[in-house]
């Protein structure tokens, strides 16, 4: 019996030059977390120039267990998808999932139908547990990117929402000024109306004073006529005495 499928690759981003292939298989094996079938090493070298390596961890198999288990939690659960990994009491590897798809990932279970029946179930248990804890890891990834497309939906509904409010305001806004414009521009033509009735009343208001002041100059030029007669006259009347003291106090 015969199925493929992708294993889990881990990546080591720092290990120390003497840190061989020997010593990272045997720090998984000793710490239980899986078989090592290869290990591939990035040559790096850190700001200061010192030499490292980058390692790419190929499983051959994984281990089901609550330490595998929490160690895929926790990359899972990082916002950059690393945690460290203790391979002793005080040292660590800062470690995350190789997402580069690479051939040696790619596994094909083979069980050898000439097995005893107690062989071929113990390989086929063997099997199934490192599938199961890397099926451990997709379930969680597929969880954490179904909740964050909810929350994306839930906050694209949110935006919706506000928009649809702001779209709201806008119109209420758009009314409320449209109805101050159109009390703007009636409150405009009662003033225009007013200021052209008080114009007209003002013009009327000209026209008499107009009218008044050649009156006023009629008036005194008569009076001024009737003057100059009456002058002419005092001087041959008995009473001119009387009559300049009359001109004088009430003419004049």
């Amino acid at each position: 019996m015969t199925s493929s499928y992708d294993n889990l690759a881990l990546f080591i981003k720092r290990a120390e030059e003497h840190q061989t292939e020997e010593v990272i298989a045997r720090a998984f094996a000793n710490n239980n977390i899986g078989k090592v079938k290869e290990v591939m090493f990035i040559k790096k070298q850190n700001a200061c120039g010192q030499p490292y390596n980058g390692v790419i961890v190929i499983f051959e198999r994984w281990n089901k267990n609550t330490l595998v288990e929490k160690l895929l939690n926790e990359m899972s659960a990082s916002p950059d998808g690393t945690t460290r990994f203790y391979f002793d009491n005080t040292r660590y590897w800062i470690i995350n999932i190789h997402k580069q798809k690479m051939s040696q990932c790619e596994e094909t279970t083979f069980v050898d139908p000439a097995l005893p029946d107690r062989e071929k179930v113990a390989k086929l248990e063997e099997l199934l547990k490192s599938m199961s804890a890397q099926m451990h890891y997709s379930q969680l990834t597929q969880e954490k990117l179904e909740s964050r497309i909810a929350d994306l939906e839930q906050k694209e509904t949110h935006h919706q929402l506000v928009n649809m409010e702001l779209q709201a305001q806008l119109e209420d806004t758009q009314d409320n000024f449209d109805n101050l414009r159109a009390n703007m521009e009636h409150l405009r033509c009662g003033l225009c109306e007013r200021i052209r009735e008080k114009d007209a009343v003002i013009g009327e208001m000209e026209r008499d004073i107009a009218d008044n002041q050649c009156i006023i100059s009629y008036m005194e030029q008569q009076v001024q006529d009737m003057k100059t007669m009456l002058l002419g006259v005092l001087d041959t009347d008995p009473i001119k005495d009387r009559i300049n003291e009359y001109i004088k106090y009430y003419v004049s």
